[in-house]
């Protein structure tokens, strides 16, 4: 009976068998495997662990059996990602459709679990007999089972289920449980040890018959392994069950760091590393499934030593970590560009573009094959450690002869000097056969500065190369490679480098103002710095403003869209530029936009926002990383001050911007100690679409601080200057460069035509030892005064020269003292402005003690300063006096020890200044000698405001005369200054004549009276050209006077005679010259003057003449000194003596004539 139901069963298979070999069954495909695949599929003797090997994976090669009715665990495991969807289809009535009701088995929903899943999947009872289809599943998002479906992510699976019908009762077969077990340290696996039993109702005990899938005391790797055991019986009914194996991994892998050193990109001012770069052996029993870092990008705020934590995660899940230390370093110098300066240039291609850089040519001279670009591998021979532009003549093939240029774009290097070019080669001939040659054009020809023959040479830097010989408006460099017509290697370039000094054109024209001064900060001296980290620019010892930036971070998440965010200033800064963070593959141009305040409502709203800048042609360095825009802003923001900004691309056809999703619009998202990020939105180009919030902007902010106090200029420094500006960024590296800053005045002088203010200064240093000339002291109680010669106090500090000392101590206990020192009287009252200061010092004693100045107003004394302190010597500085302007101005200074015995009190270097304006407008211009006068322009102006200096002065009336005396007119007064700057004002002048004449007297002279006269007549000297007048204006000079006047009778003696002459204006002069009147005697009156005599002489009332000769007298005249005759005596009687009365005459001296007989003499005569 067996076998005849085993032929029948067997008949029935093979149709069935049959018809499911010919069943066609749909297509499912998934395209991609990355994110998620089956690993494991464990059903009825099926135990498949696969690797998602493909989109769709036949395995119908691999059977499962099962009866009908029958259940069997299925067990699926996956690699999973998230929402992962676990399908299985059997198609238990073979009619090619997978999904027929009860047919569909759902084994996990949205899971991001590896497994196993399980299901117990019980056979339908009127499955059909044979072989059939079963399809496992792994579908991302996808809760709609679907067994031809065609997606993404996932993988399908298909296997062969054969259903056999049962004979008699099938056999009992019973697994061991579940095992679990650790792994052996050291090892990736663990050994089990199980028993199973199997009996059968007609076969009894068939343990022995189990056939399993992992023996007993089998190595059992870590991880679920499911174990399947089956037993057949002599019906051919087979049996299986399954249990796991699960051996855990429970030892830690072995993490270890090493520290490392990382250089900041120049360009970027980034630098990025990865678990591999700081992993310095790490290891583990069964395998590292990943290493990963907590920080992996730095930027120019993480320079210096930073900890990083590596994470070593082995295939179980154990995790162990390791620090290391990495130190950021900036190791690149800034490069700066001076303004009229110059500066150091450099063009650079490192060749990392997957095509040729943008100016770079080829050129195929012969051949086909052309330069390649996107690799550094070299045909043989080492590679390039980057990718590198590489002529490939192995990929031409036999038989084709190569000769290929690559030429640079044309630099303009006028003017340039210290031209240096460098790069990388690398070359590989073949028998002899290839050539590397380097160029570069001079402006009419190529020259040769490389030339590789006959050698292998790995990839080197040639150093630097001076090219500064072949400096021109066209300079070029070409690289060729000549395969000299044979098959050979080929060559490489890269890391092209050519670096040159230049003038960067102009200069700074920095304007004086008007006090001659000008101030600029460093930064306007450059007109660029590459420099990715910050720097501080100074020049001449002063500090510009500091580069800095603040990075918002490049963490993406989310982006397409451009940019809006509020900006907050702490301090005073001017934005720069931004760095973004763009999509691979991204080339657009940037706008951005500002606008002060917040951008919250104005977000749909242009008219409200300002475009600041545009970057064209901006390319992407990729996602994570920083792009630069590269602009200039200039863009000032002030302390407290909020500004919004949006920075968006125009064209989001190739890749927008990267940005990460925020926590609340209007939070602090990144700040330093000048600015502060906020988080704020996305929206489209431009000012368009939807507003997505909160978002937050990726990249740089790149800002300068406020600068130091200025580089001064002034008068001095007029014309071209040179100066030097250094550079100096935050890790220390500097550059300078020299700047020419041209100082001009352009400011005309400011000039006043008029009588000039006088300025008059009052000063008393009391240096001398007694009272200054005109100083008074006036003791109010007490003894003690104010004491000169020394400057010092009491007590405390001392004046450093000599003052005005009141030495209270020096007076002693128990005296009163108060005592007042008082200035000359002053007249101020003209005066406009005026101001008061002095030292002073005062040290008290136990309270006692004041000092008190006050000055006089014209009519009370009015306090200025009041001291009751100890003070040590101090200058008041200009105390104001317009208050007090009077005729009688004074200061005093009075000491009071207020009755107690105190130190004192000093007074130093006092001075007054006051100025006084004229009271009219008018100024006057005195003639000379010669009745006229050059014009001194000087003398017309009442002031000139010029810092620089007048270089030129004129007017246009340069001489005036006599002729112009008499009202007033108009003279105009033309200035230049050094610069050439003209200024001009008009002087209304008066010309005067202040000149008197010039009195020419006649010289000292003695006359004679003549013969018998007592009286010389004074002559008129005008009249006789013995006196001369002359006037520089008055011509003759006819007002003149003498005195005594002309006519007078003048006695002997010396007389003075003065003359006096005034011109038509006023002027006078005088000049005297003196006359000695003496009379000359003959004989007889030589003998006369002997023997006559008066006496008494001097006489009181009566005086006798006595004629000791025989000469007969006549008569006596007495004249008084004016010449008038007084007293006339008759003498023809006298005898040898005659007494005469002059009791009546005055007292006073007489001139006495005695005649006689053709005699005469002359006596002096005394009156008492």
């Amino acid at each position: 009976m067996r076998k005849i139901t085993f032929l029948i069963l067997s008949a029935l298979i093979l149709s069935t068998f049959s018809w499911q070999v010919n069943a066609q069954y749909c297509v499912s495909t998934f395209s991609n495997q990355t994110w998620e695949f089956v690993t494991n599929v464990n059903y009825a003797g099926i135990n498949n662990t696969t690797a998602g090997s493909g989109p769709s994976n036949d395995y119908t090669a691999m059977v499962a059996t099962v009866n009908p009715g029958g259940s069997n665990t299925m067990s699926v495991t996956i690699d999973p990602d998230s929402s992962d969807y676990i399908y299985a289809f059997i198609d238990w009535n073979q009619n090619g459709i997978l999904n027929d009701a009860g047919e569909v088995y759902t084994l996990a929903t949205s899971t991001s679990s590896a497994g196993p899943h399980t299901m117990n999947i019980t056979v339908p009872g009127g499955a059909a007999i044979g072989t059939t289809r079963m399809r496992v599943m792994v579908d991302w998002g996808n809760s709609t089972p679907n067994p031809c479906r065609t997606a993404t992510f996932g993988e399908v699976e298909d296997y062969t289920v054969n259903v056999s019908n049962v004979t008699g009762d099938p056999p009992v077969i019973v697994c061991p449980a579940d095992i679990t077990a650790n792994n052996v340290p050291g090892t990736c696996g663990a050994v089990a040890n199980y028993s199973a039993l199997a009996i059968d109702t007609e076969d009894g005990d068939l343990t022995a018959n189990i056939v399993s899938t992992h023996p007993s005391g089998s190595t059992f790797p870590v991880g679920v392994t499911t174990v399947t055991l089956s037993v057949t019986d002599s019906d051919g009914n087979t049996s299986t069950c399954d249990f796991t194996v699960t051996v855990i991994d429970n030892e830690l892998p072995v993490a270890v760091c090493q520290d490392i050193t990382v250089d900041l990109d120049p360009v970027t001012g980034m630098a990025t590393i990865t678990a591999a770069d700081v992993d310095n052996g790490s290891t583990d029993n069964c395998g590292i499934a990943s290493m990963s870092l907590d920080v992996s990008s730095f930027d120019c705020s993480m320079t210096g030593a930073n900890t990083v934590v590596m994470t070593v995660t082995d295939d179980s899940g154990n995790i162990s970590t390791c620090t290391s230390t990495v130190t950021v370093q900036d190791v690149t110098a800034p490069e700066v560009f001076c303004v009229g300066g110059f500066g150091i240039f450099t063009e650079s291609e490192d060749f990392e573009g997957a095509t040729i850089p943008t100016g770079w040519t080829t050129v195929i001279e012969s051949g086909s094959q052309d330069w390649t670009f996107g690799s550094g591998d070299m045909p043989l021979g080492t590679d390039f450690p980057t990718n590198a532009a590489i002529f490939d003549d192995d990929a031409a093939g036999s038989g084709e002869v190569n000769l290929a240029r690559l030429l640079s774009p044309a630099y303009d290097l006028t003017g340039a000097s210290n031209a240096q070019l460098s790069f990388d080669y690398a070359i590989q001939d073949f028998i002899g056969s290839g050539t590397f040659e380097a160029e570069v054009w001079d402006g009419s020809a190529w020259q040769q500065v490389l030339f590789i023959d006959d050698m292998d040479v790995n990839p080197v830097n040639t150093g630097d190369i001076d090219v500064s010989a072949y400096a021109n408006a066209a300079f070029q460099v070409r690289f060729t490679y000549d395969d000299e017509g044979d098959w050979a290697w080929g060559a490489g370039v890269d890391n092209f480098l050519l670096s040159y000094e230049a003038a960067s054109g102009g200069g700074l024209d920095v304007f004086l103002d008007a006090n001659g001064m000008a101030s600029i900060s460093p930064d306007d001296l450059v007109t660029g710095v590459n420099e990715a980290c910050g720097y501080t620019i100074t020049a001449g010892g002063v500090g510009g403003g500091s580069s800095e930036t603040l990075n918002a971070g490049f963490a993406g998440g989310n982006g397409n869209f451009g940019n809006m965010f509020d900006v907050n200033a702490v301090t005073d800064v001017t934005l720069d530029s931004f760095d973004i963070n763009a999509d691979t593959g991204a080339t657009f141009d940037v706008e951005v936009y500002a606008k002060t305040g917040t951008w919250v409502g104005f977000e749909a709203d242009p008219s409200a926002w300002t475009l600041i800048g545009t970057a064209l042609a901006v390319v992407s360095n990729g996602d994570g990383v920083a792009t630069p825009l590269n602009l200039t802003l200039d863009y000032a923001m002030a302390a407290g001050e909020t500004h919004a900004f949006y920075v968006t691309p125009t064209d989001f056809s190739t890749g927008g911007l990267n940005y990460t999703n925020g926590t609340g619009t209007g939070n602090v998202w990144a700040s330093d100690a000048n600015i502060e990020f906020l988080e704020g939105g996305a929206r489209g180009y431009p000012f368009s679409g939807s507003t997505f919030q909160p978002r937050v902007f990726n990249g740089n902010i790149h800002y300068t601080t406020g600068g130091g106090s200025g580089l001064d200029f002034t008068c001095a420094d007029l014309g071209e200057n040179i100066v030097e500006v250094t550079v100096t960024d935050d890790s220390g590296n500097s550059s300078t460069c020299m700047a020419v800053v041209n100082v001009i005045d352009n400011i005309a002088p400011v000039i006043t035509c008029g009588p000039p203010v006088t300025t008059v200064s009052e000063t008393v240093d009391f240096e001398g030892s007694s009272i200054p000339s005109g100083w008074t002291t006036q003791i109010n109680a007490g003894s003690q005064d104010w004491t000169f010669g020394s400057g010092d106090m009491p007590i405390g500090t001392d004046f450093a020269s000599n003052a005005a000392i009141f030495d209270d101590d020096a007076a002693g206990s128990g005296e009163v003292n108060n005592a007042t020192l008082i200035s000359p009287v002053y007249d101020i009252s003209a005066a406009s402005t005026a101001s008061l200061s002095f030292d002073y010092a005062m040290q008290e004693f136990l309270g006692d003690g004041t000092l008190t100045v006050e000055v006089y107003d014209g009519a009370a004394w009015q306090q200025i300063l009041f001291v009751d302190v100890d003070t040590n010597p101090v200058n008041t500085g200009a105390i104001d006096l317009a208050a007090y302007l009077n005729a009688d101005f004074q200061v005093r200074f009075t000491y009071d020890d207020e009755g107690g015995w105190a130190w004192g009190a000093g007074v130093d270097n006092f001075e007054l200044n006051y100025s006084i304006v004229p009271t009219s407008n008018v100024v006057e211009i005195e003639l000379g000698p010669d009745g006229t006068t050059s014009v001194d322009p000087y003398s017309l102006v009442s002031n000139i405001d010029e810092a620089c200096g007048i270089t030129t002065i004129a007017v246009d009336v340069p001489t005036v005369s006599c002729a112009d005396i008499g009202g007033t007119f108009m003279v105009t007064v033309f200035v230049s200054d050094t610069s050439g700057n003209i200024a001009s004002c008009i002087a209304e002048v008066s010309v005067v004549d202040r000149l008197a004449p010039e009195l020419t007297c006649p010289a000292d002279q003695t006359v004679d009276p003549g013969p018998g006269n007592i009286f010389y007549i004074l002559p008129d000297y005008f009249a006789t050209g013995e006196a001369i007048a002359d006037d520089n204006c008055t011509d003759p000079v006819t007002d003149t006077t003498q005195d005594p006047a002309p006519g007078t009778a003048l006695p002997d003696g010396v007389h003075t005679i003065t003359f006096t002459a005034t011109d038509e204006y006023g002027n006078t002069s005088t000049c005297s010259f003196e006359l000695t009147v003496e009379s000359v005697l003959g004989v007889s009156q030589n003998s006369l003057d002997a023997g006559v005599a008066l006496y008494p002489n001097p006489a009181s009332n009566v005086v006798n003449l006595v004629n000791k000769t025989n000469i007969s007298l006549e008569k006596m005249m007495i004249y008084d000194i004016n010449g008038k005759l007084v007293n006339q005596t008759d003498l023809r009687t006298m005898q040898g003596e005659r007494a005469v009365d002059v009791s009546s005459l005055a007292a006073g001296v007489y001139v006495v004539q005695i005649i006689g007989d053709n005699a005469s003499t002359v006596k002096r005569l005394i009156k008492e």
